[in-house]
């Protein structure tokens, strides 16, 4: 199943979950554009032809996001979420024999459906609110090893990813606003080839949430 369809069927079916009583209080459907900052973690890694361990460092990078979300109550709201990234491998550090160069990227694309809880509470305009997510990464990557101490791939890995985050929120009027937060981004072990490794960012992102001004199933 195209993994698009795949988190529209999981949003709706959250949606379908919620009483028509919920729905008929504050359901209201949205529409948001995200762009962060992600700064990876050290990836411990494992090697199986040789074998060989050690760490991965990866280049900072950029992160791009569209979502549609369904307000189920003035506080929660689900989001389906479709995000990118790539990032360049930097250095090697083989365990016993010290850091290398390394040559290659990874890319990530994440499938994910959030929850997100906005307080009841609000100075300003100016309101907090945090996130939990699951959902599905797409890894697609090549390494290029110039130590001569492993080897080189190219492959790509699909698994489970999940992020956890929280922030802010500027409502500029009743339909738009701006946000800004952070999230820690994971995923299950990316293999490629005979590479085995660790996958988790730090995400500081800003968004922009326009609520489409209808209210829904009334």
């Amino acid at each position: 199943m195209n993994k698009g369809y795949l988190l529209l069927s999981l949003l709706l079916a959250c949606l379908l979950a919620v009483p028509d009583a919920v729905l008929a209080q504050s359901s209201r459907l949205y529409f948001a554009g995200y762009m962060g900052l992600n700064t990876n973690n050290e990836s411990a890694f494992e090697e199986t032809s040789i074998p060989r361990r050690g760490d991965f460092k990866y280049d900072n990078t950029l992160s791009f996001a569209g979502a549609m979300g369904i307000r189920l109550t003035k506080q929660f709201r689900v989001e389906g979420e479709v995000s990118y990234r790539k990032t360049d491998f930097d250095r090697v550090n083989f365990t016993n024999a010290g850091p290398f160069g390394l040559g290659g990227d990874l890319s990530t694309w994440l499938y994910m459906i959030n929850a997100y809880y906005d307080f009841d509470f609000e100075w300003e305009h100016i309101q907090p609110f945090v996130s939990a997510g699951v959902g599905i990464a797409h890894h697609n990557g090549a390494i290029d090893d110039t130590s001569g101490l492993a080897v080189d791939a190219s492959d790509s890995s699909l698994g489970f990813a999940w992020q956890v985050g929280g922030g802010l929120k500027y409502r500029m009027n009743d339909d738009l606003a701006l946000t800004g937060g952070y999230r820690f981004l994971g995923s299950s072990d990316v293999q490629l080839d005979n590479y085995d490794f660790e996958y988790r960012s730090h995400e500081v992102r800003f968004g922009l949430e326009y609520d489409i001004p209808v209210d829904l199933f009334k």
